[in-house]
């Protein structure tokens, strides 16, 4: 098995446009911030539904990963992986009360722009710094840069 083969895998995977699941379980968690609005349900009703809703989308995700996973032969580097994939489902409510104390106007549009220029720029940082980690800890580790540049050249 080789970096090949993966980007391969992970190309078809990529292309195979499950990724509606992701815009269908946004549309959902609005949905439920009106739902609040109207006193139909509790925030934290919402917070489940939300999950439970992103579970499809996570578990596209996941998917993604055990691709990933399989190639590694570090154990360190299959665990480090794992916990990347666990903590993107913990962190999803803490995204979802975010925009429900904008749209309820708990928190300014300023305070939110702001969080936003401070939270993206991070993330990709740290994103950046996982995939260093990743290729350190296992050779066979595909960052997202190498497979774009695959996929631009058309090899894989």
């Amino acid at each position: 098995m080789n970096k090949r083969d993966q980007m391969r895998e992970l190309t078809t995977f990529d292309e195979s446009g499950k990724w509606t699941v992701s815009m269908m379980s946004g549309a959902l968690a609005l949905m439920l911030f009106f739902a609040v609005e109207k006193g139909w349900i509790s925030l934290v009703g919402v917070l489940l539904i939300s999950e439970i809703a992103a579970l499809p989308a996570w578990k596209k995700t996941w998917d993604r990963e055990a691709i990933k996973k399989r190639y590694l032969t570090s154990r360190e580097a299959k665990r480090l992986a794992h916990w990347n994939s666990i903590t993107g489902l913990i962190g999803y409510p803490f995204v979802i009360v975010f925009l429900y104390f904008t749209v309820t106007e708990q928190i300014s549009t300023l305070a939110f722009f702001v969080t936003i220029a401070v939270l993206i720029p991070s993330y990709i940082m740290m994103h950046r710094l996982y995939e260093q980690h990743m290729v350190r800890l296992d050779e066979n580790y595909v960052t997202e840069r190498e497979l774009k540049e695959e996929q631009k050249w058309g090899s894989a």
